[in-house]
């Protein structure tokens, strides 16, 4: 057979080597043809003489998705036929889920994930309700209610159910195939209702903990983050808490348990539910298992009232352990909140500024114009309970560390001093406007935005006034907040990096030599003191690391 195989692959190779070699030989023999001239391409109108009406959207209301159970749960819910799934999450300022998928879909992201079930951040995931002496009880209750299984199921057994069910289940999220929902809603509601709290399992979970504890003093992002925050709102802040080893080790199953028993209950949530289903059967479903969820302590997190301590200045400060080769600038200071009059003219001129992604002048004169770094930018993170924070934001080689800053500081300065005009504000609007139908571009996202404002106790009709509150924002308010706002008696000017290669500046660089010269003449030289003389009391301040 072998023998066979091998002259039949000859005589097909033969065969085809022949074909070729005719086709070759006609197309050489056959006589060239004139090439016929193209008729001129049909000139149609140019993108910007198309007209379209204006687009017109208006939210839906709260209130049409809103009802309350029998305990006095309240559930955001709505009908979702696209495909048949079932999708659920728990939004709290006191409960956490401890890290857990809050819903294996992802398709709930939106303006409201400042609540994310397993968050950490100050004023979402953390409750401020927690003992110094005990950060991350909070954390580690939410995370055993899921690991640590149930007084009827072990974590393993949930586990095998759960992948049967080919579904994810959280202490704060449940998604599922919409045929499995009675039997996910009885799991869900017995991880609230009865964990146990294993000792084995508190002690693996501390265990996993540790590394990260252990490590962030060695990751410069984290190094730089964690420290920006400490600067702007000091040391001794609660928004700038976090676990530490001793914290940890403090925590008792006793804790965990007290602390479930005290904040875990329906009158400390909103459960936010969509899927394929009809809604008066659903509620039902929810009435026969989470209308039975029992209510805890009311708790209000004692919201901290920040104010910035650090006085303007450089500030530097260097990982551990590692010798990094580009360095982190953060420029800022202390912002306002979320509901503050001001937010939305701060957030036009911001969008001006370094928020408004390749057309911001941040990222086009760092980015673009010098190639100094991947990512400049600039925010206005504002907190719906307490300040938030302004923040120019670059990250690029140790020797250029002075070169941008000075940049970025330079831009700052130009919009502090008026420099903006009706033509970057309307562009700045229109984004704004037109990706605002966005927010509610899935419906698990627009309800989940409803249950935030709820449980913010912000004001209902916040998107039907979103709008208006843009389009009413003129060009003097916006040179009003950043004069008023961008304060350079408070700038903080934050360094992670290598210390002494950061603070060296800028050498011969021919293709940008004009404009470092400019920046040096401008702040004071190309070494990071002059930044210092300007903006501080003409020390650079090395930040000792936690």
């Amino acid at each position: 057979m072998t023998m066979l195989k091998r002259l039949f692959a000859m005589l097909l190779v033969g065969a085809l080597g022949g074909l070729i070699a005719s086709h070759s030989l006609l197309a050489q023999s056959a006589p060239t043809r004139p090439a016929a001239q193209s008729a001129p391409a049909a000139k149609g109108p140019r993108p910007d003489q198309f007209k379209y009406p204006p687009l017109e959207f208006k939210p839906p209301k709260a209130a049409e998705f809103r009802t309350v159970l029998a305990n006095g749960l309240v559930v955001y819910i709505a009908e979702d036929h696209q495909i048949p799934w079932f999708e659920a999450s728990l939004l709290s300022p006191v409960i956490s889920g401890g890290g857990g998928a809050m819903g294996g879909r992802g398709r709930g992201a939106s303006a409201g994930d400042r609540w994310q079930a397993g968050g950490a951040a100050g004023g979402g995931g953390r409750s401020f309700l927690e003992p110094l002496d005990k950060l991350g009880v909070e954390g580690l209750t939410g995370s055993m209610v899921r690991s640590g299984g149930t007084a009827t199921m072990t974590a393993d057994q949930i586990n095998e159910r759960m992948d049967f069910l080919a579904g994810t289940v959280s202490a704060t999220g449940l998604s599922l195939h919409i045929r499995h929902v009675d039997e996910g809603l009885k799991i869900w509601l017995d991880l609230l209702n009865n964990p146990a709290f294993p000792e084995d399992r508190l002690q693996r979970e501390k265990q996993s903990m540790m590394p990260g504890i252990r490590n962030r003093n060695r990751n410069i992002s984290t190094v730089a983050s964690r420290t920006y925050r400490r600067l702007v709102y000091g040391d001794g802040s609660p928004v700038v808490a976090e676990p530490t080893e001793a914290t940890l080790n403090a925590i008792t199953r006793d804790d965990l348990v007290a602390w479930h028993r005290k904040y875990w209950g329906a009158n400390n949530a909103i459960l936010v539910v969509t899927g394929d289903f009809k809604k008066a059967e659903m509620l039902q479903k929810l009435e026969a298992t989470f209308g039975k969820w029992r209510n805890a302590d009311k708790a209000a997190p004692p919201w901290p009232k920040p104010e910035q301590t650090t006085k303007a200045g450089v500030y530097m400060v260097q990982p551990q352990g590692v010798t990094p080769n580009q360095g982190i600038i953060q420029i800022g200071h202390i912002g306002v909140t979320l509901d503050h009059p001001d937010t939305p003219a701060l957030d036009l001129m911001n969008y001006t500024l370094g928020g408004g992604s390749f057309s911001s002048r941040i990222t086009k004169i760092v980015r673009t114009d010098n190639g100094l770094a991947y990512t400049a930018n600039s925010s206005v993170q504002s907190q719906i309970h307490y300040p938030g924070v302004f923040q120019a934001f670059c990250q690029t080689k140790n020797e250029t560390v002075v070169f941008a800053a000075q940049l970025m500081l330079n831009e700052i300065e130009r919009m502090r001093a008026g420099d903006i005009t009706e033509q970057d504000l309307a562009f700045a609007k229109a984004a704004r406007l037109s990706a605002f139908p966005a927010m509610f571009s899935t419906v698990f996202g627009n309800i989940r935005n409803f249950a935030t404002l709820e449980l913010e106790g912000r004001p209902m009709d916040f998107y039907e006034t979103y709008e208006a509150r843009y389009a009413k924002v003129t060009l003097a308010d916006v040179k009003r907040v950043a004069q008023k706002y961008l304060r350079s008696d408070r700038m903080i000017i934050m360094v992670a990096g290598n210390i002494d290669e950061c603070k060296a500046g800028a050498g011969a660089m021919l293709p940008n030599q004009a404009t470092i010269d400019e920046m040096a003449a401008k702040f004071g030289g190309r070494t990071i003191d002059g930044l210092a003389k300007k903006y501080g009391d003409g020390t650079v301040h090395i930040v000792p690391l936690k």
